[in-house]
């Protein structure tokens, strides 16, 4: 699957490095160096291209903030429809759960044939800028636990292990984040989520948290095959079991850590290392399935206030909750 992935589409030239925010400056050399790679991570033409991709009706986009439970989602939407598939190389790859924005970038076709309905694709837009007509299932997760596992993907793929410290990193690339001003830029952690959390009472919305999909996996897993099975599925009640139970049992830890190549954007590596001008094997070695209790550096209680700071000041006023305590509350609630 590695080399498959290496051969497809490398011939196309690299295209202009057209990302803003990876442009503009940083409170240090290490952060203008990382900024600088990232600014080749997607050309403006491939993602141009994969936010002009229209959804069907039946599709369903796992909508997430960076780091949020993206690739749990992933797995557990493709064993519910696919009901146990160990066969795929990596889980966004062509024709499994491609990475919409990315997808032109790493010569994926969004409409190559995926194995069983719904279709599934993983994309990180804010709300105004997702591709519309699909249903979206949106993960939130605490910002301070979104910012370190962010500070440590990058960390021996983007970074040295100890050229970038946590908290230049969280507030020079995480509190330093916006609203996207164009297509061309991400929206920070906060106004990701509020531009979603208006729209979780929808048909065509459902959002989870992370939190709560890991403490009840097997609930939330049938509350995700209520939402994407097709009808004439979910009524064949031994046949949800079935799918139930083999994508409840895939997307435990323990399961993903023991196929870590299926979940260590390989693939992406593989394509994009090279316009990021980072070596072809950086970031090769360390997978996305970290285990519980790993170790992780740890943000000064500056920035941790910086960052409950910056949901005051973002979410609280659209959402009315204080916290993202609160916002637990409130799901748990029906709210």
């Amino acid at each position: 699957a590695v080399a498959r992935a290496a051969a497809r589409g490398s011939a196309r030239p690299a295209a202009p490095r057209a990302m803003p925010f990876e442009s503009t400056a940083s409170s240090c050399a290490a952060m203008d160096a990382l900024k600088r790679r990232l600014s080749g991570f997607e050309s403006e033409d491939g993602r141009r291209r994969g936010l002009a991709f229209r959804p069907r009706p039946s599709d369903v986009l796992v909508t997430t903030t960076p780091k949020a439970g993206t690739t749990l989602m992933q797995q557990l939407c493709h064993q519910l429809r696919a009901g146990g598939d160990e066969s795929f190389g990596e889980i966004s790859d062509e024709g499994v759960v491609p990475w919409i924005e990315l997808a032109a970038d790493c010569g994926i076709d969004l409409e190559a044939p995926q194995p069983a309905e719904p279709r599934i694709f993983k994309t990180h837009c804010w709300q105004p800028h997702c591709p519309k007509g699909g249903k979206n299932i949106v993960v939130v997760r605490d910002p301070v636990a979104c910012a370190s596992s962010f500070y440590h993907f990058f960390e021996g793929w983007f970074f040295s292990p100890g050229e970038v410290g946590i908290d230049e990193f969280v507030r020079d690339f995480v509190l330093a984040r916006g609203a996207p001003e164009s297509d061309m830029q991400n929206a920070s952690y906060w106004h990701h989520l509020i531009s979603w959390w208006p729209r979780r009472a929808r048909e065509d919305v459902l959002l989870v948290s992370y939190e709560g999909l890991v403490a009840d996996r097997e609930g939330h897993v049938r509350r995700v095959a209520e939402f994407i099975l097709p009808k004439e599925v979910l009524a064949d009640q031994e046949e949800v079991e079935r799918r139930v139970a083999a994508a409840t049992e895939m997307t435990s830890l323990e399961w993903m850590q023991e196929h870590p190549t299926m979940f260590d954007e390989h693939i992406t590596k593989l394509k994009r290392n090279a316009s990021c001008g980072l070596s072809p094997d950086a970031g090769f070695g360390g997978g996305k399935v970290r285990a519980k209790g790993a170790k992780r550096a740890a943000m000064s209680a500056e920035v941790l206030e910086e960052v409950h700071a910056k949901w005051r000041e973002v979410v609280e006023p659209a959402t009315g909750l204080a916290s993202y305590e609160e916002l637990l509350q409130a799901l748990a609630s029906g709210a």
